[in-house]
C-alpha cells in the first residue's frame, strides 16, 4: 500500500500538487482526530468546549493552505483540462463541485462557532462538528479522485508545452 509519504507522479507539476495533497493530509491529521473523538462521545462537556475551540483553531489555520491549493488547482489544472475535456460534466466539473462542498461544510462548521459558544450542549457540539467530517470525508475521496483520474489526464492530454507552463503556473507555496 502507498504512503502518502511517497510519490506517485514524476511530472514536475503533479509533483508539486501530489506534495500539497501530502501536506493538505498532514494538517487533517491534526485535527479530525478531534471530530472522531466527538462522534465516540469522548468528552464530557467541559472536554467538549475545550475541544471545540481547538477544532476551531485547527480548521482555521488549515483554511489557507487548502484555498490556495484549491486556486491553484481551479485557475490552471481545471482550466487547461476543460479545454479537452469540457466543464459542463465529467470529472472536472465533479471536482469543481467537490471544492464548493468543501468550502459550504467548513463554512458552515465556522459560521455556528461565531459568538458566545459556551452555552451549547453536548448534542449541539456533536452537531456542529459533523461539518467538520463531512468536510474531511470529501476530501480525503476527493484527493483520491485527482490522483487517479485528473492527474493521469494531465499526464496524457496536456502537451509537453502545457505542463511544463502548469507547472511554472502552480509551483509556489500555499502556506
Amino acid at each position: 500500500m502507498k504512503r502518502y509519504s511517497e510519490f506517485t507522479f514524476k511530472l514536475p507539476a503533479l509533483r508539486v500538487l501530489e506534495n500539497e495533497h501530502h501536506l493538505i493530509r498532514h494538517l487533517m491529521s491534526e485535527w479530525h482526530p478531534i471530530v472522531l473523538a466527538f462522534e465516540d462521545d469522548a468528552y464530557s462537556i467541559e472536554e467538549a468546549h475545550a475541544a471545540l475551540q481547538e477544532l476551531r483553531k485547527k480548521i482555521i489555520e488549515f483554511l489557507d493552505p487548502l484555498k490556495n491549493h484549491t486556486e491553484k488547482e481551479e485557475a490552471h489544472m481545471f482550466k487547461m483540462l476543460i479545454k479537452y475535456v469540457g466543464d459542463e460534466q465529467g470529472p472536472v466539473k465533479a471536482l469543481q463541485d467537490e471544492h464548493q462542498d468543501i468550502d459550504a461544510y467548513l463554512g458552515h462548521f465556522l459560521h455556528h462557532l461565531r459568538g458566545d459558544t459556551s452555552n451549547l450542549s453536548l448534542e449541539e457540539m456533536k452537531t456542529i462538528v459533523q461539518d467538520a467530517g463531512e468536510a474531511f470525508e470529501v476530501i480525503t475521496f476527493h484527493f483520491v479522485k485527482e490522483e487517479s483520474t485528473i492527474f493521469p489526464m494531465v499526464k496524457d492530454i496536456l502537451t509537453e508545452k502545457e505542463q511544463y507552463e502548469l507547472f511554472e503556473n502552480i509551483y509556489s507555496p500555499i502556506i
